[in-house]
Formats: C-alpha cells, sequence, structure tokens
C-alpha cells in the first residue's frame, strides 16, 4: 500500500520538484562512477596511491548525500506555493 503511494507521489510531483529528483539522481551515479574509475586507477598499491583510495572513498559518501537530498528536497518544493 505503501509503495502505491510512493508511486503516486512520484507521478504528480511539480516541476521543479522532479527536476530537482532527477538532477539528484544523475548527481549520484556521476559521482559513484567517478568513485569506480578512482579504484580501477589505485592498482592496488597503498603507499602511492593512498590519496586515490581516500578520494574514491569521499566520493561514495558524496553520493550518499545526493541520495538524500533525492530524498528530502523534492517533498519540501512540493509544498511550497506556485
Amino acid at each position: 500500500m505503501k509503495f502505491r503511494a510512493t508511486i503516486r507521489f512520484l507521478l504528480h510531483m511539480k516541476q521543479a520538484a522532479w527536476r530537482v529528483f532527477l538532477r539528484c539522481l544523475q548527481l549520484a551515479c556521476f559521482l559513484l562512477v567517478c568513485s569506480a574509475f578512482l579504484l580501477i586507477a589505485w592498482e592496488a598499491d597503498p603507499l602511492r596511491s593512498y590519496p586515490l583510495f581516500q578520494l574514491s572513498g569521499t566520493l561514495q559518501e558524496m553520493a550518499q548525500l545526493a541520495l538524500l537530498g533525492a530524498v528530502i528536497l523534492p517533498p519540501c518544493l512540493q509544498e511550497l506555493p506556485d
């Protein structure tokens, strides 16, 4: 029942809320792809490429923040008057 309400809410969002939702999802996907590329470039050499490993972890955390924004911001924008 909650799943249907969530789908109904997503389908009836305002244009601004929908745009913010999509951009947050795109940002999260971009950050995760960049993080994956850094892990590929890491080459498991901890002494030379530890900063790449740290940057990859930071990008993963930023992707989680973008997803959190995708959950919080659209309902807030939905409640604003036109």
